[in-house]
C-alpha cells in the first residue's frame, strides 16, 4: 500500500511539475490563454506527453489504492465507484496524451475540421472530470473523518467558485481556470492517497 500512495504522490508531483516546466519554454502559449494539452503541439509536445502519462500513472495508482478505502467490511458500492472513478479518469487521461488537442484556448479554431483524434481527446478529458467528480462524492462515504470531509467540500466549493472569480475579476483567462480546475483534481488525489494509508497504517 505504501508503494501505491507513493507512486500516486510521485505521479501528481511530476504532473504538476512538467507542466509548470512548459511555461517559461513556450512565450507563444500564455498559460492565462491557453490549456495545457495545446502544450502536447510543437517543442513542448514529448514533455505534455509525459505529463499526461504522469497523472495516468497517478490515477491508475489512485485507482489500486482506493481499493482500501473505508471499512473492509462495508460500504462496498461507495468503494467501487471511487475505483471505477479514478480508473476512468485514467482512461480519459492516457486517451488525452495519445490523442492531441486541436483546440485553442478551448475552441475550435475557424477553418479547421474536427478529427476523430480531437473528438477523442476532449472526450478523454472530460471522462477526466467526470472520474474525479464520482471518486470525489464516493470518498465521502469512505472516509469518516471530519478534517478530510471538510476539506473536499472546500476543494469542491472552491471548484464552483473559479469561473465566477475570474468573472467578478473581469478576467477572460481561460488557462487560469482550467489550471484551477486540475490543481482542484490533484489536490484531492493526494488528500485522498494520504489519508487511506494513514488510516491503514502506511
Amino acid at each position: 500500500m505504501r508503494r501505491l500512495e507513493l507512486t500516486v504522490l510521485a505521479g501528481l508531483s511530476a504532473f504538476v511539475g512538467l507542466v509548470a516546466l512548459q511555461h517559461p519554454l513556450r512565450g507563444d502559449l500564455p498559460p492565462a490563454d491557453h490549456f495545457i494539452s495545446e502544450y502536447a503541439h510543437g517543442s513542448t509536445a514529448a514533455v505534455q506527453i509525459a505529463a499526461f502519462v504522469a497523472w495516468t500513472i497517478a490515477l491508475a495508482a489512485g485507482a489500486l489504492l482506493a481499493r482500501h478505502a473505508g471499512p473492509p467490511d462495508r460500504r462496498a458500492i461507495a468503494r467501487a465507484v471511487a475505483v471505477f472513478g479514478l480508473g476512468f479518469a485514467a482512461a480519459g487521461i492516457a486517451m488525452a496524451a495519445v490523442f492531441a488537442t486541436q483546440t485553442v484556448a478551448g475552441v475550435l479554431p475557424e477553418g479547421v475540421q474536427r478529427t476523430t483524434g480531437g473528438r477523442l481527446h476532449d472526450a478523454g478529458t472530460l471522462a477526466a472530470l467526470v472520474g474525479l467528480m464520482l471518486a470525489s462524492g464516493a470518498s465521502l462515504r469512505l472516509i469518516a473523518r471530519r478534517g478530510y470531509r471538510v476539506t473536499v467540500v472546500l476543494l469542491a466549493v472552491g471548484l464552483a467558485l473559479i469561473v465566477p472569480a475570474l468573472v467578478a475579476l473581469g478576467l477572460d483567462a481561460p488557462g487560469i481556470g482550467q489550471r484551477g480546475f486540475l490543481l482542484v483534481g490533484c489536490a484531492f488525489q493526494w488528500r485522498f492517497a494520504r489519508e487511506i494509508a494513514t488510516s491503514r497504517g502506511a
